[in-house]
């Protein structure tokens, strides 16, 4: 069975699990990758996290019940998984702005998410820039915002953050300490749920002479660096999904579990690389690895 058979056989199991929250470690054992893989590869390819589409596709389905019409609204929440009317009710209206009861009314439109498949599709053999560095333990020092994963709060809140930075000062602050590696955009402390998780915007550095800042310690580990030339966002965005939906499948390695992160070098003033709007913007991908076991 290979990489994508192994995918889809997870994709199937959550799709299955209909009618309560699924088992993300089996889910992760029939792709037979580890649980830190599995839910970060899920949310960088998919752009949500595994918890978070199972229970977009769990009120899918029951969205499609309460259009037909014909059972109670508590039924249709037992069913589902929720304990509760109430219960159900709030996450049907989190996801879909409408109470269930509203979701019934006549030409109510909603907007379903329908079920995962991985599709192989040839491309041309676009090539991906990477090198391998064995990096030792360090401290990245900067400033902290906790987020989630859920309905893609992180992709709205992250760069709002990056722009309050930029606005107070704190980037600039940072820069004279930036060199050699640059300024790093860290993901770390993931929550029990792997949906949140602390975003760090900083440097490389044991301390900084910086009132507010926090450092977050990374153990020695050995990183796959993937480049990105283009603008922000949409450049670093596409390098992670190639990473890890073409990269990672036929590298012998998954991710290690410990934080990985962008780094944006710091260019003199004036050079387009250094521009995040211009198409010669430079990033790079950080992304910690380990050897896949024999037999997987």
């Amino acid at each position: 069975m290979d990489w994508g058979q192994r995918l889809n056989a997870a994709f199937d199991y959550l799709e299955d699990t209909w009618d309560r929250e699924p088992d993300l470690e089996k889910a992760a054992s029939l792709a037979h990758c580890s649980l830190f893989h599995f839910l970060r590869m899920f949310e960088v390819v998919s752009g949500t996290t595994a918890g978070e589409h199972s229970r977009r596709r769990r009120l899918s389905r029951a969205a499609i019940d309460l259009a037909a019409g014909t059972d109670k609204v508590i039924d249709i929440a037992l069913r589902y998984g929720y304990e509760t009317p109430e219960a159900f009710a709030r996450a049907f209206k989190r996801l879909f702005g409408k109470t269930p009861t509203e979701a019934r009314q006549p030409g109510v439109s909603l907007e379903t998410w329908p079920p995962l498949r991985l599709a192989v599709v040839l491309e041309g053999g676009r090539a991906m820039k990477f090198r391998i560095v064995e990096k030792p333990a360090f401290t990245v020092v900067g400033w902290t915002l906790r987020t989630a994963c859920r309905s893609g709060q992180n992709f709205r809140e992250i760069p709002q953050f990056w722009n309050q930075c930029h606005a107070t000062g704190r980037i600039s602050g940072l820069v004279p300490h930036a060199r050699p590696l640059g300024l790093i955009g860290l993901c770390a402390e993931w929550g029990e749920d792997r949906e949140e998780f602390t975003y760090l915007i900083g440097v490389d550095a044991p301390h900084l002479p910086l009132p507010g800042t926090r450092g977050i310690a990374l153990p020695t580990a050995t990183y796959a660096v993937f480049e990105s030339v283009g603008p922000m966002p949409h450049a670093i965005q596409a390098v992670w999904q190639k990473a890890f939906a073409e990269w990672f499948p036929s590298s012998g390695y998954e991710h290690a579990g410990t934080p990985d992160f962008e780094v944006y070098p710091v260019f003199p003033l004036g050079d387009p690389r250094g521009d995040p709007s211009a198409l010669e913007y430079v990033s790079e991908v950080w992304i910690p690895l380990r050897k896949v076991p024999r037999g997987t």
